[in-house]
């Protein structure tokens, strides 16, 4: 927009500036029109860019009539303005008053020169003006309303990929928990009945919240919490929960199902394999403008290899990564940390939303 608004702005002053340095042998007349021309630019992109757009108007021919107005003012009182400073400069005839100086002998008179003056103070309103109007109708207007289409469509795509995230992770999980559950039907037929009755809450959770990108980490929390009592069946007391959440935090909304498949991950790949009891630790906190939620395990702990295989290309974590991307940029991915035999954590720090501010 600037190349076209700048660039033609240039052509038109290098050709007059190049046309009396021919007629004339003048070297100044090169860096005058040329400069002339690039402040005419600026401000035929100042009418563009802040002005037209908001002058509104009834129809196409008042909106133009409106335009064509603001235009001649600004090009008429910016013109006489240049000349102004040119002829003073130059040692001219002012536009305005008696013309004044000496007769040449090539019987150029004050009065014509002065009437050259105002010639060149009136000769670049109606190109620029029409330059003005049709740049805009034929181009500046019809890239506004690309672009505009463009950020819409950009953020529809923003929000089908994001719904294509929830769909992926929502089969995942109830794959993970019915196959929890299905270890308990012969073992504890009374267990696994209980486990399906988390299940049932979950799934009513997740169908009730189906509609909505962001919920209370309360809420969130009271699924994960769900999520471990199907979990506690299988695992029996090997399995401990410890929270340390301040009551700040759980009024702050978060991405919905972001909290599940941290703590599904800490069990699955932090405890199922650990000798003896283990412990998932879910800490929220607000600090400095954004929560910082963190969900760690004292289980057996991974190599980076490991790691990299399991928060790289598990489809949980992995769409967890990618929805935190679509909506907070890069700055706001998950930060991993996993010592062999001594668990893991993970940590996100998201931007404060309160619920307030949502609504």
């Amino acid at each position: 927009m600037m190349l076209l608004v700048f660039g033609t702005g240039a052509a038109i002053g290098l050709q007059s500036g190049v046309l009396h340095w021919f007629l004339w042998r003048s070297p100044l007349a090169l860096v005058t029109f040329l400069g002339s021309a690039l402040v005419f630019a600026a401000v035929t992109y100042w009418l563009w860019r802040w002005v037209f757009p908001r002058l509104g108007g009834r129809s196409l021919v008042h909106q133009i009539a409106l335009q064509t107005l603001v235009s001649t003012l600004a090009f008429t009182a910016l013109s006489v303005l240049t000349t102004e400073v040119v002829v003073q400069f130059l040692g001219a005839p002012s536009l305005f008053g008696m013309p004044t100086g000496v007769e040449k002998h090539l019987t150029i008179t004050p009065e014509m020169r002065q009437m050259a003056v105002r010639l060149y103070a009136l000769l670049p309103i109606v190109p620029t003006l029409l330059l003005a109007l049709i740049g805009y109708h034929q181009y500046w207007h019809r890239v506004l309303a690309l672009q505009h289409r463009e950020r819409e469509l950009t953020e529809l795509a923003a929000t089908a990929q994001l719904a294509a995230l929830r769909a992926q992770i929502n089969p995942h999980f109830l794959f993970n928990s019915l196959n929890s559950i299905a270890q308990l039907i012969r073992t504890d037929p009374d267990k696994a009945e209980t486990c399906v009755e988390r299940l049932a809450e979950i799934f009513r959770y997740i169908l009730r919240r189906a509609e909505k990108e962001f919920v209370p980490l309360g809420e969130e929390l009271e699924m994960a919490k769900a999520y471990l009592e199907i979990e506690r069946a299988r695992f029996g007391e090997r399995l401990r929960v410890e929270t340390a959440l301040d009551p700040p935090s759980l009024h702050q909304l978060i991405p919905n199902l972001i909290l599940q498949p941290l703590v599904e991950n800490a069990v699955k790949h932090g405890l199922s394999r650990k000798l003896g009891a283990g412990t998932v630790r879910i800490a929220a906190a607000v600090q400095d403008g954004c929560l910082t939620l963190t969900v760690g395990d004292d289980g057996l702990g991974m190599a980076p290899p490991t790691l990299e295989r399991v928060y790289e290309r598990g489809v949980g974590l992995r769409n967890l990564r990618d929805r935190l991307e679509r909506l907070y940029g890069p700055r706001h991915l998950p930060e991993i940390r996993s010592t062999p035999g001594s668990g893991t954590e993970v940590r996100l720090r998201l931007p404060v939303r309160p619920i307030e501010a949502a609504a």
